[in-house]
């Protein structure tokens, strides 16, 4: 489902709250369980499935966690569950601010391995950053496409490590 079409907004990383909030409102007026009370089931169905739909694409196009990837799986960069490949480099300095963690035995110590993370994440956010600002992704280069989903993937390997270090 492409829930930009259904609510007639452009693709892109960034989206106009106001205009999908407007076109939720149209939506959900346009498929209100009072209008079609006096329809057959097909067309209550229907209504409620629109309903449902617009629900379910409201909340993922407001959320920034979930919207990155469903720009990216839109455009077919991404596919469900993938399994990316990683920089040996990458993977390398993870697994050693990993060890630093459970050496870490003061809290001074444990900062230091947070703001080398925020440095991480920093780093890898620069280079495409402008890019998920914008609210139509059309002129984005296929290369500067794989740019974001590697930072993708960085960014939810990071995540998943702050989250254990918590």
């Amino acid at each position: 489902m492409n829930y930009f079409a259904l609510f007639d907004l452009p693709i892109g990383f960034k989206v106009d709250t106001n205009k999908l909030r407007a076109a939720f409102m149209d939506i959900q007026r346009a498929s209100h369980p009072d209008k079609f009370a006096q329809s057959n089931s097909y067309e209550q169905d229907e209504a409620l499935e629109r309903s449902a739909l617009a629900n379910k694409g409201f909340s993922l196009l407001n959320n920034k966690d979930q919207l990155l990837p469903y720009v990216l799986e839109l455009k077919g960069i991404i596919t469900p569950d993938e399994k990316f490949a990683l920089s040996p480099a990458f993977l390398m300095e993870m697994m050693e601010l990993n060890e630093a963690w459970m050496e870490a035995d003061d809290e001074a110590s444990k900062q230091s391995i947070l703001s080398q993370i925020k440095a991480i994440q920093d780093e890898i956010l620069e280079p495409i950053k402008d890019f998920l600002e914008m609210d139509q992704i059309d002129t984005i280069s296929q290369e500067a496409m794989l740019q974001i989903k590697e930072y993708y993937y960085k960014k939810k390997y990071l995540d998943r490590i702050l989250a254990e270090f918590r």
